[in-house]
């Protein structure tokens, strides 16, 4: 046997023993650390989204889950880094070489090879907070996807450095517009499904973000396009990467929505329907429920982040009658007050929340056309 033979054994036999063949990271056990990402663009963890209306933005919310309940969120030189990853090429000749790539800043027009995708990103805020408390002291905070940041200086532009400028709209590390979020940005806690009773359950603080066209961008009638939101903790370790699609369409028209119509029960004629849960007689239990979704059975919201909603007839046929009757319009609507339109507080959306914000709409009606909306939420 060669010298050189024997040495190849020998590093063998050295690298087994000391499991050099198998690599794994670490984190110590008392580092505060950011675990994982979710993102989505509903409450109940929607991705698809289709926007409608002719001066398009979306809201994005971001869920961090840390490992360490006393330090919730983003911690130190953690981040979350936003890029458009995919594009539509049905209509144009998009590339994601020349359309996708950086959201940052919110100055540069776009330019073919220019290195920024056709959006920008502005952190937001504005939500109102959830509070973990007790298990009867909590409070679930419920998303407001109309909360959009703008261009220009708003309440809801989440400034993330002190002192800065008011719109903070200008590229560089540490703005609200540099396409990256960090542990200074405003984070919010208990919102939609994330749901915890003590201060020791709670793992998962939420980011907002606003997604707008950058200027020169063509995106409106396009398709949909692939955003890419990446966490990487201190150490540089990526530890979720989640990515949300959206399509911008002009009119309700063209979005190709889904809308599917249950019935539970029947409706009697004759039989009183009221517009609460106290039906009685032969239609007690009655309902109807209204799905509106995308092509891809996502969200569809109005370019201001409001519901879109569908407009509803009732068809009556009177005896002796060769053809239905339509109802004036039914009001979908939802202005958070028990007992009016779609509006019950009994499973803890607060006044002035929109129920049918994750697209199901159900309804019993009334003579009068009034309805009631049984709000759908995760738990």
């Amino acid at each position: 046997m060669s010298t050189k033979t024997t040495f190849k054994r020998i590093a063998l036999v050295a690298v087994a023993a000391l499991g050099l063949g198998m690599l794994s990271v670490a984190t110590p056990a008392n580092a505060a650390v950011t675990q994982s990402l979710v993102a989505s663009v509903g409450p109940n963890g929607e991705t698809s989204l289709t926007v409608v209306g002719t001066s398009p933005s979306a809201l994005v919310r971001l869920d961090v889950t840390s490992n360490d309940s006393s330090a919730v969120g983003l911690q130190a030189n953690e981040s979350i880094t936003a890029r458009v990853i995919g594009v539509p090429t049905s209509v144009t000749a998009k590339t994601v070489a020349a359309n996708g790539g950086s959201m940052a800043d919110t100055t540069t027009a776009q330019a073919t090879n220019s290195g920024k995708s056709d959006f920008s990103i502005i952190e937001s805020r504005g939500q109102t907070t959830g509070v973990v408390g007790s298990a009867t002291g909590s409070t679930y905070g419920t998303t407001n996807w109309a909360t959009l940041a703008t261009f220009a200086a708003s309440a809801n532009n989440d400034s993330s450095t002190a002192g800065s400028d008011a719109n903070n709209l200008v590229s560089g590390d540490g703005t609200n517009a540099d396409g990256v979020l960090g542990s200074t940005n405003t984070g919010f806690v208990n919102m939609d499904s994330n749901q915890a009773t003590t201060v020791a359950g709670n793992y998962v603080k939420s980011y907002y973000v606003t997604i707008i066209p950058r200027t020169s961008a063509t995106v409106i009638d396009q398709g949909a396009y692939t955003f890419q939101f990446q966490l990487t903790d201190a150490n540089g370790i990526v530890r979720g990467t989640k990515t949300v699609k959206i399509d911008f369409v002009t009119a309700a028209a063209t979005s190709d929505a889904v809308i599917t119509l249950t019935q539970a029960g029947s409706f009697m004629k004759g039989a009183s329907i009221l517009p609460y849960d106290t039906q009685t007689g032969a239609s007690a239990g009655a309902s109807l429920k209204v799905t509106l979704k995308n092509r891809d059975g996502g969200l569809i919201r109005s370019a201001t982040g409001t519901v879109v909603k569908p407009t509803v007839v009732i068809q009556t046929s009177a005896t002796g009658a060769t053809a239905m009757t339509d109802s004036t319009t039914v009001t979908v609507d939802d202005n958070g007050t028990y007992g009016q339109d779609w509006g019950s507080d009994e499973d803890g959306y607060g006044a002035g929340s929109l129920h049918a914000q994750d697209g199901v709409f159900g309804a019993r009606f009334s003579s009068t056309e009034r309805n009631k909306h049984n709000s759908r939420r995760t738990t």
